[in-house]
């Protein structure tokens, strides 16, 4: 009575048999995704504050899209399997001792640090159930030797074991496997490189802005040294590996072509940024940066105009009044020079705030100075008037008291 109760998916009361294999191919890489939900999050913040800010959208918005650009290209780049890619449709046998030949399609995935192989049904074998996925690292330098092994072990399928056969040979002509580990190598320190100068001129726009456009400029500088790199070190003999009915050539990928990309948009935003920085000086800004919101830029940014505006009038006063100049000795000249390390002392046409001089940080010890000595002499001067006033009133009763004898 109770046998119907427990009798599921079991044979002759034995243990429960599934037809179906839990093991199954991966669709989607988790890391990839991971990394583009991590930077996208922050992306979707950003534009949330976006219409909150007052002032330099524009430059904030273009500094922190190419920035966060830049560092997830970066990511995706570094656990990405599509450096070098080939693609082709073959008809081939799949076990040993088999005459079968069965359509299926191909794809080859080169990373950095591992290859990606897949193997899927054909257009006329759909009905099979066909879907392999294996990935082989090579960060050892016999890594991807002791994968094929086991890949040989466990029975993968002839076409699957042809291209990490062609990957882990390392004889006579056959180095393909060798080629590409060292060229993912030096492009994965560069690209690691790379992401440590682009952490360090987020940290820079934050305290100086033009800094933090020259640490940018820097990173696409390095991310297109990684792409020279990578294209120098591939195997000068191209891999080509032939099937019946197709052949596996190799190609540049979507993650070296996205590298690419943003390596000539990060160094074309960090010279612009540069270049406004040089010809606007205190003007390139943005919201990171931790005087966003503060007077001090405002009034450096006045004080500057004021002077510029104070030095065009000079300027065409000596043109329309030219003053007669004395004659000099050889070799010497009354004419003076103006000399920019001054440009920044403090006079009288400094704007003001809250009853203060605006000053620049490199001149506050002498605005100081200057502010106390101010100080000691008004002191000073009172305490004349003050013994001034004293003695008048001493010499008034003196006269007082003549006046009374007498």
């Amino acid at each position: 009575m109770l046998k119907g109760w427990f009798d599921a998916f079991r044979d002759n009361d034995e243990a429960s048999y599934y037809s179906l294999s839990n093991r199954t191919p991966a669709i989607h890489d988790v890391t990839t995704i991971i990394i583009c939900i991590s930077f996208s999050t922050f992306y979707v913040a950003f534009l949330l504050i976006f219409p909150g800010i007052r002032k330099k959208k524009f430059s904030t918005l273009v500094c922190l899209t190419t920035s966060l650009l830049v560092g997830i290209v970066i990511m995706l780049s570094l656990y990405g399997s599509s450096w070098h890619v080939a693609e082709a449709s073959v008809s081939t046998a799949h076990t040993a001792f088999s005459r079968k030949k069965i359509d299926t399609k191909i794809g080859v995935n080169i990373g950095l640090n591992s290859v990606n192989i897949t193997l899927q049904a054909g257009l006329n074998t759909t009905h099979l159930d066909i879907n392999y996925n294996e990935k082989f690292s090579w960060v050892k330098a016999t890594e991807m030797k002791e994968h094929y092994q086991e890949a040989q072990i466990k029975g993968l399928p002839f076409p699957l074991l042809t291209v990490a056969e062609y990957l882990s040979l390392d004889m006579e002509g056959f180095s393909w496997g060798r080629q590409y580990r060292q060229a993912g190598y030096y492009s994965y320190i560069l690209l690691w490189t790379a992401f440590a100068l682009w952490i360090l001129s987020n940290i820079l726009f934050s305290t100086i802005p033009r800094y933090g456009a020259l640490g940018l400029q820097l990173t696409g500088a390095l991310i297109l040294l990684t792409i020279i790199i990578y294209s120098l070190l591939l195997p000068v003999e191209a891999l080509i590996i032939p099937f019946e009915g197709g052949t596996l050539t190799f190609k540049y990928g979507w993650c070296f072509w996205l590298l690419l990309a943003i390596g000539i948009i990060a160094l074309a935003v960090g010279v612009i940024a540069t270049t406004v920085d040089i010809m606007f000086p205190n003007k390139f800004s943005t919201i990171l940066d931790d005087k966003y919101d503060d007077n001090y830029r405002y009034l450096i940014e006045e004080r500057v105009r004021i002077k510029r505006t104070q030095r065009r009038k000079t300027k065409n006063e000596k043109n329309k009044d030219p003053l007669p100049q004395e004659t000099s000795a050889p070799g010497h000249s009354n004419e003076g020079i103006e000399n920019t390390d001054f440009e920044d002392d403090d006079s009288s046409d400094s704007p003001m705030e809250n009853e203060e001089k605006a000053v620049s940080l490199n001149q506050f010890g002498k605005y100081m100075q200057q502010k106390k000595r101010g100080t000691i002499q008004a002191i000073s001067r009172k305490v004349s008037v003050l013994s001034n006033k004293l003695s008048g009133n001493q010499e008034e009763n003196v006269q007082l008291e003549e006046a009374s004898t007498t």
